[in-house]
């Protein structure tokens, strides 16, 4: 394990990662255990993870696992699965991270590794965020690293366990990310890491857009519908398919026969109820038809009641009156 982390603080102090993997390439050639191999296997998969190569990054990372697991080395393992995890988050292979994942945390539950643990929850958080398949997933997985980082006492797992829960509830509930991102930033200041203070105000920013987004969209609904809680719902009309077709009481007339004829041809109903009313009337009897007439149409003008209303005006400022000064004579 010493090896590995000689190699990634060669990495974190800025050395190249070709003169990284040059020196790797050495160290394996002169290397004559597993152990000290497979060590220097995980330090050349994160050199090329650094230089941008998944392919080898991947191959490297598997053969120091599998030697790893040949010894039962626990925490070596955790650092080789790390390597894999990452190597197949970028491939933009999701199921794959996310199966990695899965089986080293398997591992570090059965070794009863808590700082092992925490650390493969949050990859298994950010694997699930990278495949984009289920948000509540990956913030799950991140709070129950946050609480395992809790236990062992690392403030920086800690930080960055809150940054993924709060990217992942930036998917489905803002508000909820709004809230990780503040406990977050209490944290950096308790801690003192200011560097991850610079990643956690970028989430905490975006954590604000959206919900600035959401509320004028919910500001702009409720000006398009005048004040109603929600726009007013309009049924889609669809012709009747089966059977024979119901009458429009306001498209139609009801004679006294029963009939119905069509209000379009209101010059037969005319003259259908005159010669009725002339027959009737010629028989004696004065009761006049019961005509049923269309409503008349009326457009409704763009104008409202509460147009003029005072909280519909835009606002002005207007400073106080000041007194003037007469000029002395």
């Amino acid at each position: 394990m010493e090896v590995i982390l000689q190699g990634r603080s060669w990495l974190q102090e800025g050395e190249p990662p070709s003169a990284v993997l040059q020196e790797t390439d050495e160290q394996l050639k002169a290397a004559s255990d597993n152990t000290s191999r497979a060590s220097w296997q995980v330090v050349a998969a994160e050199a090329s993870l650094a230089k941008g190569d998944p392919e080898a990054a991947l191959q490297a990372a598997a053969e120091a696992l599998a030697r790893f697991k040949q010894l039962n080395m626990v925490e070596c393992q955790t650092a080789a699965s790390s390597v894999v995890i990452d190597a197949l988050a970028m491939k933009q292979d999701g199921p794959g991270a996310v199966e990695a994942a899965e089986d080293a945390l398997g591992v570090c539950r059965g070794a009863g590794d808590l700082p092992g643990q925490a650390a493969m929850q949050l990859k298994l958080a950010k694997a699930h965020l990278a495949s984009m398949q289920d948000p509540y997933s990956s913030a799950q997985a991140a709070i129950a690293s946050c609480l395992l980082f809790r236990q062992v006492g690392d403030s920086q797992g800690d930080i960055a366990a809150l940054e993924v829960a709060a990217t992942a509830h930036l998917l489905y509930d803002p508000e909820q990310a709004l809230k990780a991102v503040k406990e977050a930033l209490a944290v950096c200041q308790v801690s003192g890491s200011f560097k991850a203070k610079a990643s956690v105000e970028r989430v905490f920013a975006a954590a604000k857009s959206q919900i600035a987004t959401s509320q004028h969209a919910e500001q702009a609904k409720a000006m398009s519908c005048r004040g109603d809680k929600t726009p007013q719902h309009k049924w889609p009309k669809v012709p009747q398919q089966r059977g024979r077709a119901a009458l429009d009481p306001f498209s139609s007339q009801e004679l006294s026969d029963g009939t119905f004829v069509s209000a379009g041809s209101q010059l037969a109903v005319k003259e259908m109820s005159t010669s009725r009313i002339a027959m009737k009337m010629s028989d004696g009897e004065k009761k006049a038809p019961v005509t049923f007439m269309r409503k008349p149409f009326k457009w409704v003008s763009a104008s409202h009641k509460t147009d003029e209303a005072w909280y519909r005006q835009e606002l002005t400022y207007l400073p106080p009156p000041v007194q003037e000064k007469v000029p002395a004579n």
